[in-house]
């Protein structure tokens, strides 16, 4: 290359430099617009929202509301009246606290119980599997709980709900157990047969 061709050269880099530095002011430009453009649109705040459920005006009722209730409480429904003093059927709180106990306890050992099964009954179980069942078991708790509170009130007339609440626990507790073997042994004589 002679001196002319580098001096053409240096001279289109340089202009090819500058074009560029515009083509990123702009961007630079663009990027900053669409930023404060986001920031105005994101300023909405809603300050406080009453609901005042009297006043309430409901034309058309489709699919369920329940506020607060399980789906063992709803067999009771007739029963949620403003609860007396000297009621003694009057527990939900006992079953919120057993729920949320025993999804804990499921939580918590479900997950080495389905492994220690699946190990013992040669059944490959995958986190998606597992994770399936621990649900499927949870959604049926307040159901269990209904069920042994009934049994227990019936069969064993249970008095003090600490009591009851162990009653109902450690029936839930083994359930949960030998539904889980059950399922695994199940399992293991499907594949023993084909």
């Amino acid at each position: 290359m002679n001196g002319n061709e580098w001096t053409n050269y240096v001279y289109d880099l340089h202009q090819y430099i500058q074009k560029q530095d515009q083509e990123i002011n702009q961007l630079k430009s663009r990027v900053t617009q669409l930023e404060q453009d986001i920031r105005d649109k994101n300023t909405n705040t809603i300050e406080k929202i009453e609901y005042h459920f009297d006043q309430l005006k409901i034309e058309n009722l489709d699919g369920t509301l329940h506020i607060g209730l399980s789906p063992s409480d709803l067999a009771n429904i007739e029963d949620l009246g403003v609860p007396k003093e000297n009621q003694p059927n009057y527990q939900p709180p006992m079953k919120q606290q057993l729920q949320s106990d025993l999804s804990q306890y499921l939580q918590q050992t479900g997950p080495s119980m389905i492994r220690d099964l699946a190990t013992q009954y040669n059944k490959p179980v995958d986190n998606a599997f597992q994770s399936m069942l621990l649900d499927d078991i949870e959604k049926q708790l307040p159901h269990r709980i209904a069920f042994y509170e009934q049994e227990a009130k019936n069969k064993r007339g249970m008095r003090s709900e600490e009591s009851l609440q162990t009653y109902i626990t450690d029936q839930i507790k083994n359930e949960i157990y030998q539904s889980l073997l059950k399922y695994m042994q199940k399992n293991e004589q499907k594949g023993e047969e084909e």
